[in-house]
Parts: C-alpha cells; structure tokens; sequence
C-alpha cells in the first residue's frame, strides 16, 4: 500500500468514527451514507440513530449519552430480523459486542444497562438461528464469491448447531444446485467445527455409503473427540463397504492418536467412556453451559435431523443414558453401562425437579423400576459411588431400590468385605443413615457382620429426629457462646448444642438425629481444630461450618480455612442480619436436605415399628435393648404418634423402670385426653405381659385417676387397673360411691 492510499484509509477511518456525531442530520447526500441506510423506514433509521450513538458513547465513556440512547434501544419492538440487519450489517460498529463486553463489566446503570443490552441481541439471534429458511439462504449464498462466502459462513456460525439439519440436506440431496454448493457446504462444516459434531455423530449410521464417508472425513478434520465411539462403531459394523471403512478408519485413527487412546479400544467401550465423561459433568461437552437449555439431536431417514431442547441442567445425564444404551447394544455383557444408565436415571430425575423432559417417552417406566429390574449386582457400584460422590438423593434412590431386590446375604455381603449399606450408617445426611438402618434392620440378617451394632443406633437417632434444625456453637468463653447461640436461634429456630470445643459438646451430638451447622467463635488455631475434628467425625463431615473471628484475622483464617469447601469465614462484628444471610447461605451449601415435620414424623415412627419387631423376633444380630434410652425419652416428645408408639414397644420390655415410666406418663396426661388413653392402655399391654411392677405412689395416683376419668379415658384407666390385678374393693367404691 502506498503512502497517499495509506493516508486517504486514515482519513477516511476518522470520518466514519465520527459519523454517529451527525447521525442526527440524516444527511442523506453524504458519501459516508452507506447505500444500505438511505431507503430505510423512519422508525429504523431512528433506532440506528439511538444504537450507534448509544456504542458510541459506550466507546468513549460518556454514560450520560449511552444511558439516554441505550434505554431507547432495549426498548425497542423490531422484528430480530431488522433488528439485527440495522446492528450487523448496516451500522457501522461492526465490533460492538467487544464494546458491550467491555461495558457490562462495569458497576452501575452502565454495566447493567450493556448486560440487558447483550441478552436482547441474544435472544434476537436465538430466533434468528432456528429459521431454516434463513439458513437455507445463507447455505445458498456460500458459492456466490469470497465476500458472499465470508458472510454467509458468518451468518452460519451464529446459527451454530441449528444450521446442521440445512447442511446436510445438501449432502444427501441429488439435486444440481446442491450438488454445486455441496464443496463449499464440506469446508463450512469443517470450518465451523464443534457445534456440528453432535448432529453430525448422529446422522452418520443411518445415511447412505457415500454421505457416511463425507461425515467420517469432516469429523476427522474437525477432531474432536466426542466422535470417537460413533466413527469406531461404524468401522465394527459388518455391513460397512471397504471404501466407507477406509475412510472412516482415516478419521478415526487421527483423533484417537490425539486423544492418547488405544486404536483397538471397541466402539461399546470408547461409548462407556463417553457416557461417564458426561455423567461427570465435563463442560467440554456443553455446547451452551450457560443456557438453560442445550439440544437434543436424532435423525431419522424420513425426516432427518431433528432435535428437542432438554434443561441444561439434566443434559448430561440424559446423553450418558443415551451414550450408555449404546454400549450395552454393542456389549449385552457391559455390566458398567448398565449401572451408568440406571445411576444417570436416577439422578436426572432427582435433578429435573418440577420441569419436563420431552426426551423421556410416554412408554418408559420409572427410575425405580429400572432399577429394581438391573438387580443388587448394579445397584452396589451405584450406592458406593453415591456415597463417594456426596450424592445423597442418588444414595437414597439405591437403597430403596436394594431394599426390594436383595436377601440379607446379598444385601450385606456377609462373608466378604464391607458393603456400601454398611458404610451408609455411617453417613452425614441423616436420611442416608436412617433409610440404611431401616434396609439392613428389615433384612433380619442372621449371622452377625462388621457394623452390625450401628443398625440400632441410627434407628434411637431417628426415633429423636423431630425435623427442627441443629445447630453446634462453639466459642471460648460464656458471653459469646451465650451471644452466638441467641444469633443463631433467630437467625433460623435451631435447636443449639454449646460448648467450648468439639469435645465438650461431643456427647450432645451424639444423641442429636444430625446437626445442620456449626457456628466457631474463636481464634484461628481454634476454628481450624473446630473445622478438622468435624471433618473426622460421621455426624459433620460434611457439616457446614461459619467461623467468625475480629476483623484483622479474617485474612488469616480465610487463607487457613481455603481448603475446606463447606467452611465459610465471617466478621464476628457482623449485625444479626449479616450473620442470617452467613448462616442460610452456609446451609444452602451443604449436601444435606432438611427434614420436613412431616418427615420427621415418618422416620421416627418408622424406626419404633422396626425396633418392636426386632423385640419380637428376638435375633442374635440387633439387640433391641440398645435403644431403650431413646424409647424412654419418646414418652417425652411433643408429638402424639412418637409417644403412642414409643409406650407400646416400652410396653414389650420386661424391666420395672420401663413399665413405671409408661405409668408416669400416662398419670402425667401430657398431650390431652386422646393420647393419655392410648398410653394407659400400652401400660395395660406391659402389665399383661409382665405382671405389676408399678410402685405405691403410681398405684394411687391411677385409682385416683379412675375417679375423675370420663369416657374413653376413663376404660382406658379400668383397662390398666385390670390389667394390673389391682383389688377389687377399688371397683367396689367406685361402684357403691
């Protein structure tokens, strides 16, 4: 270039950069008017105007024009396609998005205005993208010369996957026009790479001899290494020509060289690492991480390539199921893939929540009948790797499911090494505990196995689980375990073991169904014992934990504490408020979910009816002894249920201290008539069972009971006064009274 042509370029670029200037005048006899703008309706020539005034007061900084000209914009009513016209082809910022970028990062109205901003040219090019027409227009336009191509490919690439099913219309299409276009189609695809992988993947084993080498030659030029388990199933397939296998090996050999394989892996095997790859949740796999959708695609002969759009946040686990069936189609005998398919089930329903999933048909069943169909040999590997993983409702999910399918020699292994089952007694989330307390205590195993003595007590715990959040505060000094402790009650109705260390308040955790939280107030060498004596303890390993400490150590315990990912720091100045929004955030992050009342209620009365039928069938394995103290501390408990059933399996106990104190609750009356009734006659179940062993004061009070008793109270009284063989004189005062 010339130094005069260099210096008109300069000149001429200053001009136009300072166009939006004089956009105002509508200078249409300008030459620095492009063509494009001149005919254009008022209203667009007005919304230009405002966008290109609005980037460029972005660009030099003068919020005062890019606010005023910005709201203008985001409230526009174009059509995507005008809109975008105006901001792509005929404005002349053709770098706006580097721009918008750049100012989204600011704080303020600016930041947030380029941040609305972003998202509406999003959704614009969102609506543009799946118009197959539009598509099909720009594919035609790649043939029409260098500057029509660049263009066009551009256009395809903000299309991006949407663009596959026009694509290969014109590779499989016997018509001229495509069969021209078709070498210009090939070198797009290629160009625009990974975005096509997938859809192409999924056409390639169902389109003629001729378009399968073309997709095989693309893929491996391309090379990314999602093709891989579909490009080696081709070269498997026995019905594949030579010159398709020959190609298809090409593509193959180059991407699995790259990707550190072995060539001989087989096809249901590179599928197997396919599907854990996307279990795992590897972002690689994602074309759109941050959508709340991601695509589907299918392709069909008659129809060709379709897709259906799936909640980004159960993708994954819907292409593992699906990268899993492959594997077991190629290999009946995959006993992982089976596992891997059964396991994603499970979790991408525990994950869709209260959405839709159109990928899962109107004629499957649900995770738990596939499930329980796979059997106990695949639902093990899924309960250890929930266990593993921190996945509590996906552990959950293998339980129940084991409960129905296993005998207690296969349910707990007995004769080889421990069984996941085992380990979940001994599991932080207390739903883990209690749902494996009640699978193993129901199996009535009859040989004694390592862990055996845990059964019984995590069902005691789960006779106390009354459903209101736990919290332990640690501080080092009264005045602040007294000050942290009424903060942390208002900040969330907990119920508060203090202390001032872990070991001081290590017996109340023991006897509490599960702790929620853990507050330390203290110094930093003290937190850190706080966070690793938790992290060591079955209860809170998985616990989360806030450490408040004065201003100037924060620094300190932040850097001391970085390791730990559920071990949030806070200021110990904080208002109540401050440490609320510590304390919710620091519970969102924990794994556990909280148990409703409603829960609550069902686990405790769950596990008093198993502890009564372990007192019935009187096995050698589970000792249901152990959990009188918990079946004493029922007849206590604000909830009706609890203590009805907690005094009838008292009521099965030989032991005088247990039946005088289903007397004295039922003396006591706690909880109104109704319950007092059925806790009189579980004291008449005991006396007939065990004879009377009440004492003289409990005796009185009962036939001082049956005096004032009414209605069904009242034959409740007599039922237990019968039952006890008390004289029959009693019966005659009442009567001759």
């Amino acid at each position: 270039m010339t130094r005069t042509r260099m210096t008109i370029t300069a000149v001429a670029a200053l001009l136009v950069s300072a166009a939006p200037l004089f956009a105002q005048a509508d200078n249409t006899s300008s030459p620095l008017v492009k063509p494009s703008r001149l005919n254009l309706p008022a209203d667009q020539k007005q919304a230009l105007t405002q966008w290109e005034d609005y980037i460029h007061g972005l660009h030099i900084a003068q919020d005062e024009l890019a606010l005023a000209n910005g709201a203008a914009v985001n409230a526009l009513t174009l059509s995507p396609d005008v809109l975008l016209r105006l901001l792509e082809e005929i404005s002349i910022y053709k770098d706006f998005e580097r721009t918008l970028r750049r100012a989204s990062r600011r704080q303020g109205d600016v930041g947030k205005m380029a941040v609305a901003t972003i998202e509406m040219i999003r959704k614009a090019r969102f609506a543009l993208a799946k118009d197959g027409k539009r598509i099909r227009e720009s594919i035609e336009k790649l043939d029409d010369g260098l500057r029509a191509r660049m263009n066009a490919q551009e256009r395809l690439a903000r299309a991006g996957e949407y663009a596959a099913p026009e694509l290969l219309k014109v590779l499989e299409s016997s018509e001229k026009v495509d069969a021209d276009l078709r070498p210009y189609v090939i070198r797009t695809i290629e160009k625009l790479g990974r975005p096509l992988v997938v859809p192409l993947c999924e056409a390639l084993p169902d389109t003629a001899p001729v378009v399968r080498q073309q997709i095989a030659s693309m893929l491996g030029t391309i090379g990314y290494p999602v093709a891989l388990p579909y490009l080696k199933r081709e070269i498997e397939r026995k019905d594949n020509d030579a010159a398709t296998v020959k190609v298809t090996m090409r593509a193959y050999t180059s991407i699995v060289e790259k990707a550190g394989l072995s060539v001989d892996t087989a096809a249901s095997h590179l599928f197997l690492r396919l599907a854990e790859a996307y279990y795992q949740g590897q972002e690689s796999l994602v074309l759109e991480p941050g959508k709340s959708t991601n695509l589907l695609w299918s392709y069909n002969k008659s129809g060709g390539l379709s897709f259906m759009e799936i909640p980004t946040r159960i993708y994954g686990d819907v292409q593992s199921m699906r990268a899993s069936k492959r594997a077991l189609k190629l290999d009946r005998n995959l006993s992982a893939a089976m596992s891997l398919w059964v396991m994603a089930n499970f979790r991408r329903e525990n994950r869709l929540g209260s959405g839709t999933d159109p990928s899962y048909g109107s004629t499957m069943q649900s995770p738990h009948f596939y499930a329980t169909l796979a059997g106990p040999k695949h639902l093990q590997p899924i309960l250890k790797r929930a266990l593993n993983e921190r996945d509590a409702e996906l552990a959950l999910d293998a339980i129940r499911a084991l409960a129905f399918t296993s005998d207690p020699k296969e349910l707990l292994n007995l004769g080889g090494g421990t069984h996941p089952l085992i380990t979940a007694l001994n599991y932080p989330d207390r739903r883990v505990r209690f749902e494996a307390a009640f699978t193993v205590a129901r199996s009535m195993p009859r040989t004694d196995f390592s862990g055996a003595g845990r059964v019984v007590q995590v069902l005691s715990e789960a006779t106390r689980e009354d459903g209101k959040p736990v919290a332990v505060v640690i501080a080092p000094d009264q005045t602040e375990l007294n000050r942290v402790a009424a903060l942390v009650r208002g900040a969330g109705s907990y119920n508060v073991l203090i202390g001032n260390s872990l070991e001081v308040v290590a017996e109340q955790v023991a006897n509490a169904p599960g702790v929620d939280l853990i507050v330390v107030s203290s110094s930093v060498n003290e937190a850190l014992a706080t966070v690793t004596g938790a992290r060591q303890h079955y209860k809170l390993m998985s616990t989360p934990i806030v450490a408040l400490a004065d201003e100037q150590y924060l620094p300190t315990l932040r850097r001391t504490l970085e390791n730990y990912s559920t071990a949030m720091v806070n200021n110990k100045a904080a208002t109540k408020e401050q440490l609320t929004t510590a304390l919710t955030a620091a519970v969102k992050s924990s794994r556990g979910k909280a148990l409703t009342a409603a829960e609550a209620m069902k686990y405790a009365t769950t596990a008093l009816g198993i502890i009564a039928d372990l007192k019935t069938e009187n096995g050698k394995v589970f000792v249901a002894g152990e959990a009188k103290p918990a079946l004493l501390a029922t007849l206590s408990d604000a909830r009706a249920p609890v203590v009805e059933a907690g005094a009838n399996v008292l009521a099965t106990f030989k032991e005088a201290e247990l039946q005088q104190a289903i007397a004295d609750a039922a003396i006591a009356g706690k909880g109104g008539a109704a319950l007092q009734s059925k806790v009189l006659r579980a004291l008449a179940k005991s006396a007939r069972a065990h004879g009377n062993q009440l004492n003289e004061f409990q005796l009185r009070k009962l036939v001082d009971l049956l005096g004032k008793a009414k209605g069904t109270l009242a034959d409740a009284a007599a039922e237990a006064h019968g039952a006890l063989n008390l004289p029959t004189s009693n019966a005659i005062d009442l009567i001759t009274k």
